[in-house]
């Protein structure tokens, strides 16, 4: 892992996902102790943050951009298993240290790096940051278990519908448009990821578009215009709810 460290403590207290990530379930009491135990650190964009199979001796809190995970077989395919953005953990505090999967930098991505083993001894003595996590593990094995079901009973423009409804409810700011979906990574790590083409991919968002579900101001930027539309699609009741991620 090749990354810039700085000197510089992070500031808990004014840190834009203090509200949004793991940090919301430190009270101010505890926040000073936390605030000893990490370091900034930034990766570059397509940067490698750690590799499939790497111990992992830090835990990453991400505090802005995006880092996508994939993992490669034995045959040599590759598989993006999920995206990460600010507010989301990237490593963790389970038995075996091996990454389960490789992480990259998808833009310019700043952390807040905390020791595997000061940020589980740090757990053990905060019962409800530890019950939070727990919270977010269970919650990121539901999300998994859906995007298994979403990849096999699904067809591309079902798949791409619940994909932009899960973006447009992540990694979100106070008073940001909750139809506003930022779409930081590639087309090909989109259809990577939706187990279609890339030309699939391509075709879909302009079908959407012209059939008025979404409108695009960029290739980063799109608003869904027919959310119930689009939930029917993909075949959700309700809107997907606001949740952290968990990269492992």
């Amino acid at each position: 892992m090749f990354c810039k460290t700085s000197k510089t403590k992070p500031d808990c207290r004014h840190c834009i996902v203090r509200h949004i990530s793991l940090c919301s379930h430190i009270d101010s009491s505890e926040l000073a102790e936390f605030q000893t135990m990490s370091k900034r650190h930034q990766f570059e964009r397509g940067q490698i943050v750690f590799e499939q199979d790497d111990r992992i001796e830090t835990v990453f809190l991400i505090t802005r951009g995006m880092a996508k995970l994939y993992r490669d077989s034995a045959e040599g395919k590759r598989q993006i298993t999920g995206f990460l953005g600010p507010g989301d953990l990237l490593g963790s505090v389970k038995r075996s240290a091996g990454a389960y999967c490789t992480a990259a930098a998808i833009t310019n991505l700043d952390v807040c790096g905390f020791d595997r083993e000061l940020f589980s001894e740090f757990l053990r003595t905060h019962t409800s940051l530890c019950f939070a996590l727990l919270a977010v593990a269970m919650d990121e094995i539901e999300a998994q278990y859906d995007h298994s079901i979403l990849l096999g009973k699904k067809q591309s423009p079902e798949r791409l519908a619940a994909f932009l409804l899960l973006l447009s409810q992540r990694w979100k700011t106070e008073g940001e448009d909750t139809n506003l979906a930022h779409i930081l990574m590639s087309r090909g790590d989109i259809a990577d990821h939706l187990g279609v083409t890339s030309e699939t991919i391509s075709r879909t968002f302009t079908h959407f578009k012209e059939n008025g579900l979404i409108q695009m101001f960029d290739k980063k930027s799109v608003v869904l215009k027919n959310v119930p539309k689009l939930q029917h699609l993909a075949g959700f009741e309700e809107m997907p709810a606001h949740r952290m991620a968990i990269g492992l």
